[in-house]
């Protein structure tokens, strides 16, 4: 597990690199019209390879599907590294290499969410989402500043090349990465129920994915949308600094929340308790659109990344303890597309709702929309019904087709 948590860390650090990289390619050359195409070349192919990707992960079992989408990214990666240093003008090539590195890496997030089962025995699956989640969260909080510093000392072709060996280096650690004995196994060359299929047939993962689909919607709105603009109608000439600190904030919050959820025992109704968090969650997100000064909205944004990473590794772990593992994958790819789906969503209402009556109307929407969400989840059935190891709706008999 250790090898596999390095291997992942190690390659989500390279994607910061990417991150940073790709748009100062684009501007220099392009111009901004240009970046908007880019990316949403990359956005809709990396929605495509998540629909995709849980299937695969189904049929193939997840650690070959990661495999095989790290050996197709580690290439394009390097065809960006070399547009970024050969200085032509290829946009068709640019546009290339990005979708094909949107499309793998959608592909690659369902298998990478689905893959700690196959390694780690069922007692330890909460633990290891734990690590999993606080090294990302620690990857997200450190890798933007080291990337930045990296591009503008030596420029975005060297850091393009750090994101390619990044992938070079998730292949290797997922090649001597072995599944447990006993783990339950795919069946090879068999089809099964599409993801929608699964979707359906599962009540209380219908209840996990409507929560997280309507959270993210009021979530993605505040974060993309109201915190910049709340930051800079306060302080124009402090944006960036605020920006910043803020957003760091909220990434040391989800840390401690991550390592928080994996240190405390289980609840024996894991999916009450993280549906629970979003209360405080909502009720921090609120009370930044109400706020005055400079430091109130970086100590409510650190409360509301620990409440929001707490429940995210909750829920994953549910997923993964409590879900059929012939659909585990499919399962994944649903959650995931509901997440990065709405989020260009919720940015669009925001931006409308800004427009009309003010950045701080955002936070007041969005948080009512994750309160909604918390309120509606704790009242439904299969939240309530469910306990670990004693489900009276016991999701593990369901076999949607069968």
């Amino acid at each position: 597990m250790a090898l596999l948590i390095a291997g992942q860390g190690f390659s989500g650090f390279g994607d910061q690199f990417f991150v940073v990289a790709l748009p100062g390619i684009v501007l220099l050359r392009h111009g901004t019209a240009t970046l908007g195409t880019v990316l949403t070349v990359y956005g809709v192919f990396r929605l495509i390879g998540l629909m995709l990707g849980g299937p695969l992960a189904d049929r193939w079992s997840p650690r070959p599907v990661m495999l095989a989408a790290d050996v197709v990214r580690a290439p394009a990666a390097g065809l960006l590294c070399a547009l970024a240093w050969d200085g032509a003008d290829r946009l068709w090539a640019l546009a290339a290499g990005t979708a094909v590195l949107g499309l793998a890496g959608g592909a690659f997030l369902p298998a990478n969410f689905s893959v700690i089962p196959d390694i780690v025995e069922e007692p330890r699956v909460q633990s290891a989402n734990s690590r999993n989640y606080a090294t990302a969260q620690a990857v997200a909080l450190t890798g933007p500043v080291v990337a930045g510093v990296f591009v503008a000392r030596l420029g975005p072709g060297p850091a393009l090349a750090v994101d390619a060996a990044s992938f070079a280096v998730s292949v290797a650690t997922l090649w001597f990465v072995r599944p447990r004995p006993g783990r339950v196994r795919p069946e090879r060359g068999r089809g099964g129920p599409g993801m929608w299929a699964v979707v359906r047939g599962f009540p209380l993962f219908r209840v996990i994915l409507t929560l997280a689909a309507v959270g993210n919607l009021g979530f993605a709105g505040i974060l993309e949308v109201g915190l910049p603009a709340l930051l800079h109608e306060s302080a124009p000439a402090t944006f960036s600094t605020a920006y910043g600190i803020v957003l760091g904030a909220f990434g040391l919050g989800a840390l401690a929340g991550s390592v928080a959820a994996g240190l405390l025992p289980a609840p024996r109704n894991p999916v009450r308790a993280a549906v629970l968090l979003m209360l405080p969650q909502a009720a921090l997100l609120g009370a930044v659109g109400l706020a005055e000064g400079r430091v109130w909205p970086a100590a409510l944004f650190l409360g509301a990344g620990a409440a929001n990473a707490a429940g995210n590794v909750l829920l994953i772990t549910v997923v993964h303890t409590t879900l059929p593992a012939a659909v585990r994958g499919r399962v994944s790819g649903a959650l995931l597309v509901a997440s990065f789906g709405l989020f260009p969503v919720g940015a669009l209402l925001a931006g409308l709702l800004a427009s009309a009556a003010g950045p701080r109307t955002v936070f007041l929407f969005g948080a009512a929309l994750v309160a909604a969400a918390g309120v509606a989840g704790l009242v439904s059935g299969p939240v309530r019904t469910f306990a670990r190891g004693g489900e009276s709706h016991d999701v593990r008999d369901e076999r949607p087709g069968h």
